[in-house]
């Protein structure tokens, strides 16, 4: 019954009416992180929400928008998030991860790629549903500047639309720049590398370890740190050699850093 549903609103959808501003959700991704929309949108990010049944039609289109986000991560590091959502949280992680990790979809879980299964983040916020349903959202006013339909996405369109997202939290380059510092020695690793975090305040902080394809590894850190410089030493002696990436979470803000593992 539900992929009736979905292939009828899927034909008869055109350009739709939808919510000017977003609205807000409180939850958790499939790793269990917590988010609250207004408040990663108040912290100058841009979110680019991607929902699916899953289904064989879902791949293209959710998969060229990963691929748009994916191209922002080197020019603006921590800035620009693609969150993949089952459409009607009636799918569990375990198979939305499946459905992902696939090699005919291939989108990657990572710092900046994240998927969620909660009713929280709903689809009918932003008018007539989609397979996939994309939308992208930014600024302090919570605007919403991309709302798809499936007659009427492409990658030139996406790609305007964080642009213009980008543009509206502009002044959050150097904003964010300025909350904390991070480093990292000795690149390569051998055996062991120094993460220095340097706080302007006593804060918050999480520190969690990717591999290359966005698997999450570990958390390295969840607490309270001091303010000024931070040294957390890291052990890389059990971690394969290659290519792995930390993500230092501080009051909202995100950063990424690549550690190189030769041991």
């Amino acid at each position: 019954m539900k992929f009736i549903y979905i292939l009828i609103i899927s034909i008869s959808i055109g350009i739709s009416t939808f919510a000017q501003t977003a609205t807000n959700f409180t939850c958790t991704d499939c790793n269990g992180g917590s988010h609250d929309l207004f408040t990663e949108l108040d912290a100058g990010k841009v979110i680019v929400l991607c929902w699916v049944m899953p289904c064989s039609s879902c791949i293209p289109n959710s998969k060229t928008s990963y691929n748009v986000v994916n191209s922002y991560q080197t020019t603006y590091p921590g800035r620009v998030f693609f969150y993949l959502v089952d459409d009607y949280a009636d799918t569990q992680c375990s198979l939305l991860n499946s459905w992902a990790n696939s090699a005919s979809v291939s989108i990657p879980q990572s710092a900046f790629s994240q998927r969620f299964s909660n009713a929280s983040i709903n689809m009918a916020n932003y008018g007539a549903a989609a397979m996939p349903k994309i939308v992208v959202l930014g600024g302090t006013t919570h605007s919403v500047f991309f709302n798809s339909t499936v007659t009427a996405f492409n990658s030139t369109n996406l790609q305007s639309a964080i642009n213009n997202a980008l543009a509206s939290t502009s002044g959050f380059e150097n904003l964010n720049s300025s909350q904390f510092n991070i480093s990292l020695f000795p690149i390569p690793s051998s055996n062991k590398t120094t993460l220095s975090i340097e706080l302007k305040s006593l804060s918050n902080v999480k520190v969690e370890l990717f591999n290359l394809v966005g698997n999450k590894v570990s958390e390295l850190i969840k607490g309270q740190l001091n303010s000024g410089n931070n040294e957390i030493p890291i052990n890389t002696s059990e971690l394969a050699n290659g290519i792995y990436f930390i993500k230092i979470s501080v009051a909202g803000i995100d950063k990424t850093i690549k550690l190189v593992v030769s041991n």
